[in-house]
């Protein structure tokens, strides 16, 4: 694993990928676009808006394999204030994203709305017939009063995959946030893929986290025990909050994770794990911390992603 605090243009990907439209400019004739050796360029879009002091969804688009579906609400979520909130979990209809293939999700959170967004199940990363570098970039807008929660299933890489996975978030002065993210390497028993995964969030253009890790075979020096060591999953929790950060300034709930306050209003959870259930134990202890209401008052058995 290699760390970077401020990396160059993340969006832009190898020189091969395609050029990425504009934020949510979609053309609706268009067809699905093929780029080199029949991958795919899909470009799903989500908008939220309030419409007479209750969220509604104001733009769903799918592009195969990306759908996202609208839903209801799931178990407890301690996190949605007031309980007004448009539900949206994002299905896949095909296999992916295999080598080629540029994924683009763009999420618009408008003015004083809250979305909740979740996955139906994990994404599979797959090399492809041909071991080409995927891309997979969301790019989210979040306006001032409105609430974003994102709580995606993990992300797995296997083997001989080369994958890039971009979280671009942009939030007004008074935007929240709750974001959290699992990356696995291999599936069971399964030698690990390589993956390049970079989360920057801004609030008002200023960056308030840029993270950029690099997982894998291709990662130079990622197995020693200094580093990733015998490790296969990391995960982070980024909340921004204009009313102040949660938690605590710092903790280490254990030694494979740590609670870091990034500013007054963002606090960042990172986590390592054997495996998938180690790691989601470990971010679940660590957003205990949090306490109301991005937590639930009391101890009981809960996470923020539904087993």
């Amino acid at each position: 694993m290699t760390s970077v605090s401020s990396p160059p243009d993340a969006l832009a990907g190898p020189p091969e990928s395609p050029e990425l439209p504009d934020f949510a400019q979609t053309e609706p004739s268009r067809q699905r676009r093929r780029t080199r050796r029949g991958a795919f360029l899909c470009h799903a879009v989500i908008s939220t808006e309030l419409r007479r002091g209750r969220t509604a969804i104001s733009r769903l688009r799918a592009d195969t394999p990306l759908s996202p579906r609208p839903t209801i609400a799931s178990g407890e979520e301690p996190f949605v204030r007031g309980g007004d909130a448009a539900r949206i979990r994002m299905s896949a209809s095909a296999a992916g994203p295999v080598g080629g293939d540029t994924y683009l999700l763009d999420i618009h959170v408008r003015e004083g709305s809250t979305l909740v967004l979740r996955d139906v199940g994990a994404t599979l990363v797959l090399p492809g017939p041909h071991g080409e570098q995927s891309r997979w970039v969301t790019r989210v807008r979040v306006e001032d009063g409105a609430t974003c929660i994102w709580l995606p299933e993990p992300v797995i890489a296997a083997a001989n995959c080369h994958h890039h996975h971009v979280i671009d978030a942009q939030l007004a002065p008074r935007a929240r946030l709750l974001y959290r993210e699992e990356l696995v390497l291999g599936r069971h028993r399964e030698a690990p893929g390589s993956l390049s995964a970079h989360l920057a969030v801004r609030r008002e253009g200023d960056p308030t986290l840029v993270q950029q890790l690099d997982l894998g075979p291709d990662a130079r020096g990622a197995g020693a025990a200094s580093v990733f060591g015998p490790h296969r999953a990391l995960g982070n929790i980024v909340v921004v909050d204009p009313d102040g950060a949660p938690g605590p300034e710092a903790a280490a709930p254990d030694a494979a994770s740590a609670v870091m306050r990034q500013d007054p209003s963002t606090v960042q959870v990172s986590a390592v794990g054997e495996d998938a259930p180690a790691l989601r134990g470990r971010l679940d202890a660590a957003m205990s911390l949090f306490g109301e209401p991005w937590a639930a008052a009391g101890p009981r058995e809960w996470s923020a992603v539904p087993r």
